[in-house]
């Protein structure tokens, strides 16, 4: 009875039929992840460089102070340029365009300034401020939208919600969204080119 059991033991461990299927289905999840994992990664570096070839040419362009022909405005030309160049890529849909320009490199991201009355170093409802951007509201950054004129700062940011190519896979992997979103910005000072400068406004509000 002993060595009947010895026998069928060494039978099935030494049968190896079969090891190939297993060790594929064991191999296949982390094989389709790292696939589709590079595939996923290899287009969000691709979007983001476009993101960021489409902000620096687009900001060459601005500082220039050159309308092209078409355009009323240099923003106009930009915002079509921006657009046009990422189609090829896919993405012009939902792509965010903003630009804001200021009157120093200093001024970039700070709130406009005001009376801190009661000392708790937040703006509150009441509280006087200098209205730098002239649209009669306390904001927490004091650029301006546009681009500017001569010699003005401008800060150029481009975002989107790149969709997955597989949502749902991505999903149950990460647990993230159908959107990944990508941003990209930079700051140019204008040339001289002769045009009117936007100046910060001194304007106190109250209110």
């Amino acid at each position: 009875m002993k060595n009947n059991i010895k026998y069928i033991a060494k039978k099935i461990l030494g049968d190896n039929r079969g090891a190939f299927a297993v060790e594929y289905a064991l191999l296949l999840p982390l094989f389709t992840t790292l696939t589709l994992g590079s595939m996923e990664m290899g287009r969000i570096l691709m979007v983001y460089a476009s993101l960021e070839g489409a902000v620096t040419e687009a900001t060459r362009i601005s500082i220039t102070g050159n309308i092209p022909d078409g355009y009323s405005t240099i923003d106009e030309y930009i915002r079509a340029y921006v657009e046009e160049n990422l189609e090829v890529i896919g993405v012009d849909d939902g792509v965010t365009i903003s630009m804001n320009v200021y009157d120093s490199f200093s001024d970039i991201g700070n709130p406009e300034p005001f009376t801190d009355e009661d000392g708790d170093q937040t703006y509150d409802v009441g509280e006087c401020y200098t209205d730098i951007n002239s649209n009669n509201s306390w904001d927490t950054d004091m650029g301006a939208t546009g681009t500017g004129g001569e010699e003005n700062i401008m800060v150029m940011e481009l975002s989107v919600d790149l969709p997955y190519l597989m949502p749902t896979y991505i999903s149950g992997m990460i647990g993230a969204g159908e959107y990944l979103p990508l941003s990209t910005s930079t700051a140019v000072r204008n040339e001289p080119f002769g045009g009117v400068s936007w100046e910060p406004s001194d304007n106190i509000i109250c209110s």
